[in-house]
């Protein structure tokens, strides 16, 4: 019977009506080529084997059936599912003759059974354009429709002073592609400056351009001026080293924005380093002190003023759904760190402690610092996962120093990114 299933639906070459795919579809066919040769190799119980351009790729059905996306599956308005995935049958799969590969490539599949508890006993039809089912013949296909597929460049001293990292306030604030520059910017390299940006408050317009604007206890936005009795070490003159700021927070801001407002201080030169790039090297020469950075639990605090934040996290974040597991996010702010709280008795502490010292090492390495001085009306951007900060020590004597901050979540830049790349690149 399953030979004969086969054969039947290898020789189907029928046309049937085309169902109208939502406006969301777009995302799929947005840099893949189109009609590009499917056929039919086998199927079985559990999944169809197609060959898109003669390359071998497998569909199980409840994934397809998950997928589809005809309006009574997608809401038309919300866009959002209107079943759950455990509602699909384990036995789910096409009816006999019910997978047919139509004229223009696409494929479409009418099933032998409803959903777990639907009422509607209907057979459901459901079709896959040429280019959704190359969006996920791979993972690097899917990356790609998603706009991921854009790897950071790594950086130290001598390559990120030949990148010019300047937009201007007016072009960034009133142009699409002023913003998408800004975007590719921090994308890339996690690091980019504003220039001429007037007015105490306009980080936060310039925040908003990108998302809302990420509150926290010390406010919608924020003043780092020295002070007495400073509730944080930026709020003094101290020398502040390289961190990143609230990884005592289960969610991190992803982008810090630090308008310079006044800055005629001697010394208070602010520094970056590109955190991946120091720790790919040590990926590359010391396996074992990458590994143990990327296991071993730091704790971050924040106790004061009647706050008490506390997390605790590795010091290295791989994204461990991609196939080459790259680095996703950097935990390292010594000025906040708590007292461990693993079992420090334990060969593995001095371990991780070795290894902490070779990454600082890197870091410190003024090869793979940008130091500047953030000049009046000048706004910088970073990465706040990715790009240390710190500052030199600064004589309050001399001038003034006054810098407004702000923050949003990574949530909105990509976002962002994502839209804009489609409208450039479509």
């Amino acid at each position: 019977m399953l030979t004969y299933r086969i054969i039947r639906l290898l020789t189907n070459n029928s046309v049937r009506r085309i169902v109208q795919y939502p406006s969301s579809y777009r995302l799929f066919s947005t840099k893949i080529q189109q009609n590009n040769q499917i056929k039919l190799k086998s199927i079985n119980d559990t999944h169809a084997t197609l060959l898109i351009n003669d390359k071998e790729t497998k569909y199980d059905w409840i994934f397809l059936r998950d997928s589809c996306q005809c309006d009574q599956c997608i809401d038309s308005s919300t866009k959002q599912k209107l079943y759950n995935t455990t509602d699909i049958p384990l036995t789910i799969s096409p009816q006999h003759q019910g997978f047919n590969i139509l004229n223009n490539n696409s494929v479409e599949i009418i099933w032998n059974q409803s959903l777990l508890n639907q009422t509607d006993t209907n057979v459901h039809r459901s079709l896959y354009s040429n280019a959704w089912l190359q969006t996920y013949s791979s993972s690097k296909n899917i990356a790609h429709a998603r706009y991921h597929d854009r790897s950071p460049i790594y950086w130290n001293r001598n390559t990120i002073q030949q990148v010019n990292l300047h937009v201007k306030c007016d072009d960034y604030l009133n142009s699409d592609e002023g913003l998408y520059t800004v975007l590719k910017h921090l994308n890339d390299y996690g690091l980019v400056f504003i220039d001429n940006v007037h007015g105490e408050f306009t980080v936060e317009r310039l925040t908003e351009r990108i998302g809302s604007i990420r509150h926290s206890f010390y406010g919608k936005s924020w003043d780092v001026k020295s002070m007495k009795q400073a509730i944080n070490v930026a709020y003094t003159s101290q020398a502040l080293g390289l961190h990143m700021d609230l990884l005592y927070f289960e969610a991190p801001p992803g982008l810090q924005f630090l308008h310079s407002l006044a800055n005629s201080v001697n010394g208070g030169a602010a520094y970056y380093v590109d955190s991946f790039h120091a720790a790919n090297i040590l990926r590359q020469n010391n396996l074992q002190a990458f590994e143990m950075l990327c296991s071993y639990p730091v704790t971050f605090h924040y106790r004061n003023i009647d706050r008490h934040y506390h997390f605790t996290r590795s010091t290295i974040v791989l994204n461990k759904y991609l196939s080459d597991n790259p680095i996703d996010h950097i935990n390292y702010s010594p000025p906040f760190q708590a007292p461990f709280e693993s079992d420090t008795s334990k060969p593995e502490f001095r371990q991780f402690i070795q290894a902490l010292q070779y990454f600082r090492d890197l870091l410190e390495d003024r090869n793979n610092q940008l130091e500047l001085v953030l000049e009046k009306d000048q706004c910088v951007i970073f990465h706040n996962r990715r790009v240390l900060h710190a500052r030199r020590e600064f004589d309050t004597a001399t001038g003034n120093r006054w810098l407004k901050g702000c923050y949003t979540d990574l949530d909105n830049f990509k976002d962002r990114l994502r839209i804009y790349r489609e409208k450039f690149q479509s």
